[in-house]
């Protein structure tokens, strides 16, 4: 396990790749959503919108938002923008970014897999979006956002996605402001089953991207079980997904801001921060944390660094995350913040691969009032053993980039979304 398996269905064309392929959807903030999908109305981008990507005044009901959606899919697929793929094919995936490359596999596996527990999740989810997307499936029926996992890193499969890798892509292209991107396809049965069994000998594979649509592929597979009955092959049982090592992928952090709803003053507020750890004025550099338990801080318009003291021994796994230490020993204490999942006046930022992106980032928010904390990011290490003890983190504890594109492959998961007559 993972049993992955070749897809049909269709793939974006290399003339078209550019201008359809959107970017990935969570790494852009709401806003930019908005301004890209109405700057590039051919983008797939227009295909998965959520309430969220319209204004205030101009929000549509869940029954248009998916009519759309189906519609604008619609006009794509009829647009010549994609070409029908009938050999069942697994294909090598690859992304590159500000130095960082990573090779995997986009197939199929099927949803049982995570209702066993063999895909282990590490973050909690929301059921009105699980829901959401669920309905996405049955009205839009098209599965074109891979989820992202991670394996354990195998010599004989990486040996396998080199030797690919050596023939000229049937893809080579870059999103806006997104890496780039190139695609080989397997399409004959032997290498398919060499590398099926390569990963059958594999013990469990970790979510690292996309829990949400997970959970709601469960969600809908489970309502189309009950209503039609099952076949393990159904479109409704398969998730399609990016598979990547754990040594390949690079996670970056989410910092937390903190909006205070007194009038503490700086000093105040850097006596309380002493009594949780040890707390030094540094510049920005300085601040940037190197390692584990050590937080950039800024408030008052200067820099600190604070390190807080190591968990107990014997602490859960999701209780030694960096991010759970400050939660328990700073936002609680010091902030009152106990609900880290819906209280209002925790924000996040997430990190970047510059890091002066990152103070730059968080340098805005504390002009705007916020206090400021720089994480250091979770390793992978920590996130399969919080997975692996059946733990869940706290929301934004990770962040994975560079994100697999939607808008590249594309898997039916309804009749509806089979190509139209000629």
């Amino acid at each position: 396990m993972p049993g992955i398996r070749p897809f049909a269905g269709y793939r974006v064309t290399a003339k078209a790749a550019e201008r359809i392929v959107a970017p990935a959807y969570d790494a852009v903030s709401v806003a930019e959503r908005r301004a890209f999908a109405d700057a590039h109305p051919d983008n797939f981008i227009n295909t998965m919108r959520l309430r969220e990507d319209f204004p205030s005044s101009a929000v549509p009901d869940t029954a248009n938002l998916l009519a759309d959606n189906r519609a604008n899919f619609e006009r794509l697929l009829g647009g010549g923008a994609f070409e029908r793929v009938e050999t069942p094919s697994i294909y090598v995936y690859q992304l590159q970014e500000n130095g960082h490359r990573q090779t995997g596999l986009v197939c199929e596996i099927s949803i049982d897999e995570y209702t066993r527990g063999q895909l282990r999740r590490h973050e909690n989810t929301r059921t009105e979006q699980e829901m959401l997307l669920a309905e996405y499936q049955s009205v839009v029926g098209v599965s074109a956002n891979p989820v992202g996992l991670a394996y354990p890193w195998d010599a004989a499969i990486e040996e396998a996605l080199e030797a690919h890798t050596d023939a000229r892509p049937l893809l080579d292209f870059s999103v806006p402001a997104g890496p780039r991107q190139r695609v080989w396809a397997i399409e004959d049965r032997i290498s398919q089953r060499a590398l099926s069994d390569a990963f059958a000998r594999l013990p469990v594979t970790y979510l690292t991207d996309g829990h949400h649509r997970v959970a709601a592929a469960e969600r809908y597979a489970g309502a189309h079980r009950a209503e039609h009955g099952d076949s393990p092959d159904a479109p409704h049982n398969r998730l399609l997904v990016a598979l990547f090592s754990d040594r390949s992928l690079r996670l970056l952090p989410f910092h937390r801001c903190v909006r205070e709803t007194g009038a503490r003053s700086p000093e105040a507020l850097r006596e309380a921060l002493e009594r949780c750890g040890k707390l030094r004025e540094a510049d920005v550099a300085a601040a940037c944390p190197r390692s584990h338990r050590q937080f950039g801080v800024l408030f008052g318009g200067r820099w600190h660094t604070l390190e807080l003291p190591e968990p107990e021994a014997g602490a859960a796994a999701v209780d030694q995350l960096d991010v759970s230490l400050l939660q328990r020993q700073v936002l609680d204490p010091v902030f009152g913040i106990t609900d880290y999942r819906s209280d209002s006046r925790l924000g996040y930022v997430s990190g970047a691969f510059d890091k002066s992106k990152d103070a730059q980032a968080l340098e805005a928010r504390q002009a705007d009032g916020w206090i400021c904390f720089a994480c250091h990011p979770v390793s992978m290490q920590q996130l399969m053993a919080v997975a692996d003890a059946g733990q869940l983190m706290p929301p934004k504890s990770t962040y994975f980039a560079p994100k697999p594109s939607p808008g590249i492959f594309i898997s039916p998961r309804t009749a509806a979304a089979e190509p139209p007559n000629e």
